[in-house]
């Protein structure tokens, strides 16, 4: 009876830490440091529509410009910009993420708008708000280099422009067509 009693504790007080461990581990989970990056412009020509980005580390790319405390990247009318600059590793708050049209030299009209939730084509068609879809970081391997190549990569354009794929194309085509390196 003893060792019955003796196990019955054990058990009980082995199921009453497991809430205590399961918080532990939630709170060390939590309470790591997560990495920052830096705030970042994206600038598109006036009217442009369609893929467009920014690919790191090309020696004969544009040096990293800053403006208002922010990474700005101007996207030149190809939808690519090659850059020195390295990619900024991290998260960024929404606020520190920032689109733009470039509508004449002194003029600069944000887009706010992000196109991040479920499709309704027929909605999709009749909306002409000018979004901002998907972006993110995305890294192009090869046997043929010697390292990654890092870029990020977005769409702009209306829902129907975004659909209907107007001006998109595949970036790691633009890498080979342009024999891109690392650098």
């Amino acid at each position: 009876m003893k060792t019955i009693s003796i196990l019955s504790g054990i058990k009980r007080l082995l199921l009453s830490c497991i809430p205590v461990l399961i918080l532990s581990y939630s709170v060390t989970a939590c309470s790591e440091t997560v990495q920052q990056r830096e705030a970042e412009r994206y600038i598109v020509p006036a009217n442009y529509a369609g893929a467009f980005y920014v690919i790191f580390n090309q020696a004969q790319g544009e040096p990293l410009q800053f403006e208002q405390g922010s990474r700005q990247y101007h996207i030149p009318d190809n939808g690519v910009l090659l850059t020195q600059a390295s990619i900024s590793e991290g998260i960024v708050a929404s606020d520190k993420l920032r689109f733009f049209r470039q509508d004449s030299p002194q003029q600069l009209t944000e887009i706010t708008a992000r196109w991040q939730t479920s499709i309704d084509a027929e909605q999709a068609y009749q909306d002409n708000t000018v979004y901002i879809f998907g972006g993110g970081p995305g890294v192009y391997s090869s046997s043929e280099l010697s390292c990654d190549i890092h870029f990020r990569g977005f769409h702009i354009g209306t829902k129907s422009q975004i659909l209907d794929e107007v001006n998109h194309f595949d970036i790691e085509s633009f890498i080979k067509q342009n024999e891109l390196r690392c650098d």
